[in-house]
């Protein structure tokens, strides 16, 4: 599961440098030349996917099963968790490129190359750590949130703009199992279920991608309307829209640091049960 998502981070990094080489060499004017490059990847997806075999999916043999799997307090704890990392990876992963230039004034190519693509890099290397030499799921996302929260804070109040790309990068490392290990976690925890349970928790890390980054676009937007916006955007030596995104940021962090509570949560769990199992 870890080394299946990160190769989606390493595809990340790959499609960010082709990017902005494109831009920086052939300017952002002919970004539709761009797009229509990027083509090829959903269609050699497409090529692919034609001859892949795809194992048959287990189902609840009735609606009653899976009306009583919803009624399990564990298999919500579940979505939770990875409503939190889909929140914390996705609103990081979408609003960086633009927090990087926005608002700790550091050009577009090297925001993107050194933070966006450092992002990616980081989440791919943690999820490969892991499928390498990784164990102990409860404990690796309690420390990822712990460290997603830190990064979060000094990237939004940091006054140095290397010290904000740095967290911003570091990020990606710390939320790179809060989304595949919570998946890990519901997978020990039902053995049953099927496609039912992987459906419940898609949603939940989906809903969780769609819910942060977009809590950040309207803080983003809301500060610099409000009344004190400009008198305390002077006093911190930044302009009102820099406020915004900083605020922003600041507000992301809310994901990370309600995960460090849940993940603590399934980290208990999962020493009572082991200790329960050796006993």
């Amino acid at each position: 599961m870890s080394k299946l998502h990160s190769i989606y981070a390493w595809g990340s990094v790959g499609v960010i440098i082709f990017s902005t080489l494109f831009i920086l060499i052939f300017n952002s004017e002919n970004w539709q030349w761009l797009a229509l490059l990027l083509l090829v990847v959903p269609l050699i997806s497409s090529i692919l996917f034609f001859g892949a075999k795809l194992p048959k999916l287990e189902t609840p043999e009735r609606v009653t099963g899976a009306i009583k799997l919803l009624g399990r307090r564990d298999l919500w704890l579940c979505v939770l968790a990875i409503f939190l990392g889909g929140a914390a990876e996705c609103t990081m992963a979408q609003w960086c490129s633009g927090y990087i230039e926005g608002a700790l004034g550091i050009p577009k190519i090297y925001g993107d190359l050194f933070g966006v693509a450092l992002f990616s890099v980081m989440l791919g290397l943690g999820r490969t750590l892991y499928s390498k030499i990784g164990k102990n799921i409860g404990k690796v996302l309690f420390l990822g949130a712990v460290g997603s929260t830190l990064c979060y804070l000094i990237a939004a109040i940091s006054p140095f703009a290397v010290v904000g790309l740095i967290a911003c990068a570091l990020t990606g490392i710390c939320v790179s199992m809060m989304w595949p290990g919570s998946l890990v976690v519901a997978s020990e925890k039902f053995t049953s279920g099927g496609v039912f349970i992987y459906a419940m928790m898609a949603a939940g890390g989906d809903l969780g991608a769609s819910v942060g980054p977009q809590l950040v676009g309207i803080v983003s937007d809301t500060v610099p309307t409000l009344d004190f916006a400009n008198g305390l955007a002077n006093w911190l030596g930044v302009s009102a829209e820099q406020l915004g995104m900083k605020t922003g940021i600041l507000v992301g962090l809310i994901f990370s640091l309600i995960g460090i509570f849940v993940y603590l949560h399934i980290w208990n769990t999962n020493k009572k049960k082991n200790k329960l199992n050796i006993n």
